[in-house]
């Protein structure tokens, strides 16, 4: 089994999908965890790539960094727009 296959088990065994959007620190201590590998390059790369073929939906916060949360089937995930009108208050 190469290391995507078995980080992707792993989460998948872990149940991670029903975790909250998690920066990218979380994701990187568990997977040097599974691997037993300490080469930060080596897990960043890892992680971009389990990005790119949609493992981990990706979500921009307000600090202007990124967080992550689990997709365990690996399909491109529609995001959900909401109408603006949905966040105006009206106090007449």
């Amino acid at each position: 089994m190469n290391a995507e296959q078995s980080v992707i088990e792993y989460f998948k065994y872990k149940n991670a999908q029903n975790l909250n959007f998690l920066k990218f620190g979380y994701f990187k201590r568990i997977i040097a965890y599974v691997l037993n590998c300490k080469s930060e390059y080596y897990i960043r790369k890892l992680f971009l790539t389990l990005v790119e073929k949609n493992y981990f939906i990706k979500k921009k916060n307000l600090k202007q960094s990124y967080l992550y949360q689990f997709n365990p089937e690996g399909r491109k995930v529609e995001k959900k727009e909401l109408p603006l009108d949905f966040f105006i208050v009206s106090w007449e």
